[in-house]
């Protein structure tokens, strides 16, 4: 029960309370004239002058029983008393104020009387005023009520008011409406303070960190949306636009400048759509950028593609990269599925990474053998790199620091279309595993190094080659290796194997079955990216290589890390107890260097020491 409430109870109680104490206050007063009135001389005088009564007969004959309304009669005659009574007019009133009873003795006739006299203008007199009263009290509670609700409505609706109203006018409740405004103010602060938190969450949820764009939750979403809009027909350009360039820029420069470098190639792509219109674009993995823009047409897609390829090249020429990006774009429209339209994009992206250094490429295509295509195109392109032996070869050193180690030159392949451009790597063996041809396109770059080797005069000089997990986990590839590293003995015994610490792990049974084969045939053995798993020190002791390869992630920021210092400290000491030397990565500070060299590192590698440069 609310407080309004109580208050309408409490004010009619008291109203009943104070009609009741006015009834019992008038019925006194009235009691008081009603005595007095039947105890006139005149009354005395006719029950003075009555007969000894024995029945109601002789009572009617001997008075005017009109002015009594009950009247009981004792005497010796009668064995009980003798009563007469008559039934009042209004019976409520009557009960209301019952009649004083009088009593008179009779001095002649031995008999007692008592009665009570009627008086139908009092009881008239009374009954009015107690109606009068009653009535008022009702009126006077009613109008109370009245005004006690419209007066509540009315401070309700002031409140309201300047609760939600901030220009309101002050109302008479002075320290309600300083409370108010308090209150107000308090939570406006609070407001601001939950909504600042929500979108810095919803900002860290939704932005990529290290650009500062949105991230690939973002991208989805938009993109289903659009894609399931069905109250309008729309269209859009989709570009995915992916770094190829970014694996080789932190294997070689460090994981900070392969950071700088997605920066950079943002702020190159930010520039060139901040001139066209509603265009949103996206970060939505490691090495890969979306933008979707709504409305545009195929025309201005081609005109923007061009820009970024042009700023791509700048950027390229000015940092000495072999390319930046390649730019893959579609044409979507509403009640298209998102997986055909990300595969179009897809082999856009395809059709681009063969068309030439940062080249772009548009797939119109919209039908849903999208993807079979796709695969088509690159088995073909897959296919003429084994037929044609369309690839070349790079080479960067490995420098010996102590005189125990001796250097190699690690070997990195290069790919080339038809049209002599330059195909990433990483695309090539990722499509070639997907088209089934990955060892095909291994054994046709093994032979071919095999045969640069041997038209050396001297194999002082040892080639590193790297394995991939295709290969590795390959066992007729495996025999085919060990066949022709016997084959060619002296070949063997200058190619160091490097594979990952990743693709180790795996399988432990047949990564030991690989390196004992190394071993038989006279070849070296390597773990390269060393240290990043928790497993490393476990394959060290099980696998046993020649070299262990620090991983360049661990290089980064040395100079300040004390905590990596202490740790390649003990990797370098626990492989020289089992004779081992250790080759660090990344190297591209002369201090780095110096301190490795005091740690009596084994090799070094990076853009420090050299870039690759064609074999």
């Amino acid at each position: 029960m609310n407080d309004y409430k109580k208050s309408l109870w409490t004010s009619t109680l008291i109203t009943l309370l104070i009609a009741l104490a006015l009834i019992i206050a008038t019925k006194s007063a009235f009691n008081t004239i009603l005595l007095e009135q039947q105890q006139l001389p005149k009354t005395y005088s006719q029950l003075a002058l009555l007969p000894t009564i024995t029945s109601i007969g002789e009572l009617e004959e001997s008075l005017e029983l009109s002015q009594f309304s009950y009247i009981k009669i004792n005497n010796s005659r009668l064995n009980s008393p003798l009563v007469y009574s008559q039934k009042a007019v209004n019976q409520l009133f009557n009960n209301l104020l019952p009649s004083p009873i009088s009593n008179f003795n009779s001095p002649t006739e031995n008999q007692s009387i008592q009665y009570t006299s009627v008086h139908a203008e009092l009881f008239k007199l009374y009954q009015s005023i107690i109606v009068l009263i009653v009535s008022a009290l009702i009126i006077t509670l009613l109008l109370y009520h009245t005004i006690s609700f419209r007066v509540l409505k009315k401070i309700e609706s002031a409140l309201v008011n300047e609760i939600v109203n901030e220009k309101s006018k002050i109302t008479p409740f002075k320290k309600v409406t300083i409370e108010l405004i308090e209150q107000r103010r308090l939570f406006d602060s609070a407001l601001h303070s939950k909504k600042e938190k929500i979108s810095l969450l919803s900002q860290q949820i939704n932005a990529d960190s290290l650009t500062g764009l949105n991230n690939r939750h973002v991208f989805r979403k938009e993109l289903t949306e659009f894609l399931s809009d069905e109250s309008n027909r729309k269209h859009a350009i989709l570009s995915i636009i992916r770094l190829f360039e970014l694996s080789v820029v932190n294997m070689h420069r460090g994981f900070q400048q392969g950071d700088q470098f997605v920066v950079n190639v943002a702020n190159i792509i930010n520039d060139v759509l901040d001139k066209y219109k509603d265009i949103h674009l996206f970060r939505i993995s490691g090495s890969e950028f979306a933008f979707i823009s709504h409305s545009m047409s195929i025309g201005d897609a081609q005109q923007l593609a061009n820009e970024l390829k042009l700023k791509f090249d700048q950027y390229q020429l000015l940092n000495n990269l072999e390319n930046v990006a390649f730019n893959g774009m579609t044409l979507i429209s509403s009640n298209q599925l998102p997986e055909h339209v990300l595969a179009r994009a897809d082999i856009a992206l395809a059709k681009a990474q063969t068309s030439g250094i940062n080249a772009w490429a548009f797939e119109e295509n919209i039908d849903n053998q999208t993807l079979q295509v796709g695969e088509q195109h690159w088995r073909s392109i897959i296919t003429d790199i084994i037929t044609n032996r369309s690839f070349t070869f790079l080479q960067q050193p490995v420098q010996a620091i102590h005189r125990n180690m001796k250097g190699y030159q690690e070997i990195f392949t290069r790919f080339v279309s038809e049209h002599n451009n330059t195909i990433p790597t990483d695309t090539v063996f990722s499509m070639a595993q997907r088209t089934d041809t990955i060892i095909k396109l291994e054994k046709i770059i093994l032979e071919k190094i095999i045969y640069r080797s041997r038209l050396r005069t001297e194999y002082s000089t040892r080639w590193g080659i790297n394995l991939s997990s295709s290969a590795m986990h390959n066992s007729s590839f495996m025999v085919w290796l060990e066949r022709l590293l016997l084959r060619e003995p002296d070949v063997a015994g200058s190619l160091v194997f490097e594979v990952p610490e990743s693709l180790l792990g795996h399988n432990l049974i047949a990564s030991k079955r690989v390196f004992n084969m190394l071993k038989r045939a006279g070849s070296r053995s390597a773990i390269c990216n060393f240290g990043k798993g928790i497993s490393s020190f476990r394959l060290f002791e099980e696998l046993k290589p020649d070299y262990i390869k620090l991983d360049a992630s661990l290089i980064t920021n040395l100079e300040s890390d004390s905590a990596n210092q202490q740790f390649i400290r003990m990797i370098i000491d626990v492989a020289h107890r089992m004779e081992c030397q250790v080759i660090a990565e990344g190297i591209e500070h002369l201090e780095q260097k110096q301190i490795l060299e005091s740690m009596y590192i084994d090799g070094i590698q990076g853009y420090l020491i050299a870039e690759p440069t064609p074999l």
